[in-house]
């Protein structure tokens, strides 16, 4: 699940959550927080995505700095990507096969 940063633009307190919707009240001043659109490549152009499901054990990161240096890994052991290049290269390295999504055509009734 992708968590996300708002920030209050009053007071600098940033805040990490899982939830987009509604408004964010700052805990420090009470006024409303922004959605932190810079990191997620919306802002833009940047590509920055931690990967929960590529994360490792947090005892293997020292293995790992080893076989992927330009990977960035979070102390939790969820790994960094700043390109979808090196994301995809990072998975196929790996073993991991990514398959292609099957799209569902507009209005096709599930039964």
């Amino acid at each position: 699940m992708a968590i996300h940063n708002f920030v209050c633009d009053s007071c600098g307190n940033v805040v990490q959550d899982t939830n987009t919707k509604g408004v964010h009240v700052c805990s420090k001043c009470g006024l409303d927080m922004r959605w932190d659109l810079h990191n997620i490549g919306i802002a833009d152009g940047d590509y920055y995505h931690v990967s929960d499901s590529l994360a490792i054990h947090p005892d293997l990161i020292p293995e790992h700095r080893k076989l992927f240096p330009s990977v960035e890994v979070k102390p939790d052991g969820r790994p960094v990507f700043t390109s979808v290049r090196q994301q995809e290269k990072y998975a196929n390295r790996c073993g991991f096969e990514k398959k292609p999504q099957r799209n569902r055509k507009r209005g096709m009734r599930i039964s």
